[in-house]
């Protein structure tokens, strides 16, 4: 049996078009995402373990977990602390 192509992003723009509130919760969702999976990137990146980035953060390496698998919603002292631990900064970026 063949897969069944789905276009996901226009599924998503359409409930977004018809849903306000979801429109919303989306875009807040998907910043959270983008800024963790630039966290994540950048620590494979940098050949770096979870263990490592909470040793230079004074977090544990269980919250950096909970943080990079979305279980735990960063807060900007956290998300300070790994860019810290991860030797860069925290930049607004045009869309």
């Amino acid at each position: 049996m063949p897969f069944k192509e789905v276009n996901i992003s226009k599924i998503i723009q359409e409930k977004g078009e018809k849903d306000p509130e979801f429109k919303k919760e989306f875009q807040d969702a998907s910043a959270e995402f983008d800024l963790i999976a630039q966290i994540v990137k950048t620590r494979k990146a940098k050949g770096l373990t979870q263990k490592d980035i909470a040793e230079r953060s004074g977090l544990t390496q269980q919250m950096v977990s909970r943080i990079e698998k979305r279980e735990y919603p960063p807060n900007y002292k956290n998300i300070a602390k790994i860019a810290d631990a991860l030797d860069s900064k925290l930049q607004l970026v045009s869309k």
